[in-house]
């Protein structure tokens, strides 16, 4: 990919998730990035073809970092991070801005997107569970690719953003939720680990 591209696709990113996409131009893109029109339409035709490569990068920057960090891990050091995602959830019930631009304005591309969002999930998941029976830490009869398809209706309800999932707290129901999960896919000498981490979870 040429670098005047990537830098178009990494400035619209930046623009897109701070002001949304309806509010940012093509204009706005071509005068943050000093570079005239005629040289952003070498590269794209319209907006839309822009923000589908944005959407694409972003989708890669996920399954990316997901890889970078599991490489080299063990599964229980894995599910740690599972068991602990509480902690990094401000708000499951917000909408960004450029998901609601998206969802509204370009809902061909919001549904391509979100179903890329969830191969990508179901994929790392996937490779994390079979890493996981090898090690013992999950059950040996563990329907792998079931387990990762119900991780990805939770993560689907999640960002329906219904009232039932608004009425609670985001931190106690990505607790619960991770628990649960993680829970129902150990196997014994797992769940002896997972029971100790709980534990010393509730006495920090």
């Amino acid at each position: 990919m040429d670098e005047q591209q990537i830098q178009i696709i990494t400035t619209a990113q930046t623009l897109f998730k701070k002001y949304g996409i309806k509010s940012v131009s093509v204009d706005d893109i071509c005068r943050e990035l000093g570079m005239s029109k005629k040289t952003f339409y070498v590269f794209f035709p319209g907006k839309e073809e822009l923000l589908a490569a944005v959407l694409e990068k972003m989708n890669q920057d996920v399954i990316t970092g997901a890889d970078k960090y599991m490489s080299g891990k063990s599964a229980l050091e894995c599910v740690r991070v599972l068991m602990n995602m509480h902690d990094k959830v401000s708000d499951v019930h917000k909408e960004p801005p450029m998901i609601y631009d998206l969802k509204k304005y370009y809902p061909k591309l919001y549904k391509e997107h979100i179903r890329n969002v969830h191969k990508g999930t179901k994929d790392i998941l996937m490779r994390h569970l079979q890493q996981g029976i090898q090690e013992g830490v999950y059950r040996q009869d563990l329907d792998v690719e079931m387990c990762a398809v119900m991780f990805s209706i939770i993560q689907q309800s999640f960002m329906r953003n219904e009232d039932e999932i608004r009425s609670v707290s985001p931190k106690r129901l990505m607790r619960f939720t991770m628990e649960s999960f993680v829970r129902s896919i150990v196997s014994e000498e797992g769940a002896r680990l997972i029971r100790q981490e709980i534990e010393n979870n509730k006495k920090q």
